[in-house]
């Protein structure tokens, strides 16, 4: 069996949660062939971060914003985009265009896709819209801000990728697409894992942005929509990491019975050496996670200014890489500056976390947005208490589900509020009796629930499932 299996934007140049998963997820299937297939943004140079295991036989890599030449397809017809103008009316039900456009691209597979944007009945119908949604829009602006929107769309569809037995996506978005158009075209099913929910990352991160102006953002969110509901028809099975993630993927889904959990595990055995440091002097915080805005390291240098001023003897640890967007670390350390914590907050860089864990007294996640953090598993498989914002599935780790009543393995706090952050660390500095519940629980739930074995297991579970 050879499984394709897509990244945006991760492994194996990002360190990170999705990269981790997948390089152990791979690594662990010793008797499944992968052909890893990431999609990048722009044409560049970069470095691995990753060593691919052996059975790692293809590597394949495509651009959403490079120009390709598809001189062994068709250009869209008219009958086509005739077919494409009945489906795309105004106002959008991403929904239902979401569905319709799946049957329309499964009857209609080999296509340079981006001839569209050089078709009359693209430029008729973006004209048509200037005119009636948008006349005192900048025409160049709105038409390029059109071509940004649609281009890296457009690739995806056309691209073809290595044939695999399986393509398995970890995204809804370009990947996603790319995953379905192919495995049409291949006649291969397609297995959908999300980690955190695209569409609403991508709403989050458009309404947040500077950069696109307002009278376009619902048209970019639309877009988004449209896309993960085509991949959530398409697929064959469509997996998430815990259940409150499948109450947002409902909402363009509405084949229930193709979802299922399989929460992340850890290979406990990688740190069952190392031993719980429940020396209190000094009381040391660590965040394991890349410098970068969704991570919020703002907030918990805040939470770790008033900390500071009830535990005198504390440290903060900032441990992974700096590098990834280097003008918010800069903005980091110059406010560890100005809060004089320069004795207090250490930035490690990329190094191994295992030689930090066994100093910490707390883990700390002060994200805006996260999956299933795996190194809360692995804080939690040692014995770390955590404390931890109301995002993605860190709740139901630190105070357990429906299945699991064993009690909480530290705190959850609102996202980007730093004194109920601060408060949560000084309760676990105070009471003792409370931290070492907390530690104790934390092995325990990730001995029932989360372990490596029984993800990997799932997975093969899966895999032969979708091609009996």
């Amino acid at each position: 069996m050879k499984v394709g299996l897509l990244f945006e934007g991760t492994y194996p140049y990002v360190v990170g949660g999705v990269s981790n998963w997948g390089h152990s997820l791979i690594k662990n299937m010793k008797d499944i062939e992968f052909c890893v297939i990431h999609v990048g943004d722009t044409p560049r140079e970069r470095k691995q971060k990753y060593v691919f295991p052996e059975n790692v036989t293809d590597y394949f890599e495509f651009y959403l914003f490079a120009k390709y030449k598809f001189k062994n397809k068709r250009k869209v017809t008219k009958k086509f985009t005739n077919s494409l103008g009945k489906i795309i009316t105004y106002p959008f039900n991403e929904n239902k265009m979401g569905k319709d456009l799946y049957y329309l691209f499964k009857k209609n597979l080999n296509f340079d896709f981006t001839s569209f944007l050089k078709s009359e009945f693209y430029w008729s119908s973006i004209l048509k819209f200037y005119e009636k949604y948008l006349p005192f829009e900048n025409f160049p602006n709105y038409y390029w801000t059109l071509y940004s929107m649609m281009i890296p769309f457009l690739n995806s569809m056309a691209i073809d990728l290595p044939k695999c037995d399986i393509y398995h996506t970890i995204t809804t978005g370009y990947a996603g697409i790319s995953a379905i158009l192919n495995g049409l075209k291949y006649n291969k099913p397609v297995i959908l894992t999300e980690h955190g929910i695209y569409h609403r990352e991508r709403q989050l991160e458009i309404l947040r942005s500077d950069w696109i102006k307002e009278e376009f953002k619902t048209g970019w969110i639309k877009l988004f929509n449209t896309i993960s509901s085509i991949v959530y028809k398409g697929a064959k099975k469509i997996t998430t990491l815990f259940e409150d993630n499948q109450k947002f993927e409902k909402e363009l889904c509405s084949e229930h019975s193709k979802m299922l959990v399989i929460p992340n595990g850890i290979d406990v055995e990688r740190f069952k050496d190392i031993q719980y440091r429940k020396e209190k002097q000094p009381f040391t915080i660590g965040i394991v996670g890349r410098v970068v805005e969704i991570k919020d390291i703002k907030t918990a240098i805040k939470a770790a200014r008033i900390a500071k001023d009830e535990i005198k003897s504390f440290k903060l640890y900032i441990i992974g890489p700096t590098d990834e967007e280097p003008d918010y670390f800069k903005e980091c350390y110059e406010m560890v500056e100005i809060f004089n914590l320069k004795d207090t907050v250490e930035f490690t860089g990329m190094v191994d976390v295992k030689e930090y864990y066994d100093k910490l007294n707390i883990l700390l996640i002060s994200s805006i947005s996260e999956g299933q953090p795996l190194v809360i598993l692995e804080a939690l498989s040692i014995g770390i208490p955590v404390v931890a914002t109301n995002v993605g599935a860190c709740r139901e780790l630190i105070y357990g589900s429906k299945e699991d009543i064993i009690g909480p393995a530290g705190i959850v706090v609102k996202p980007k509020d730093f004194k109920a952050m601060a408060n949560a660390i000084i309760t676990l500095y105070k009471d003792d009796s409370f931290r070492k519940r907390a530690s104790e629980i934390g092995k325990k739930r990730v001995m029932l629930r989360y372990r490596l074995d029984q993800m990997v297991g799932n997975y093969k579970k899966l895999y032969y499932s979708v091609v009996e």
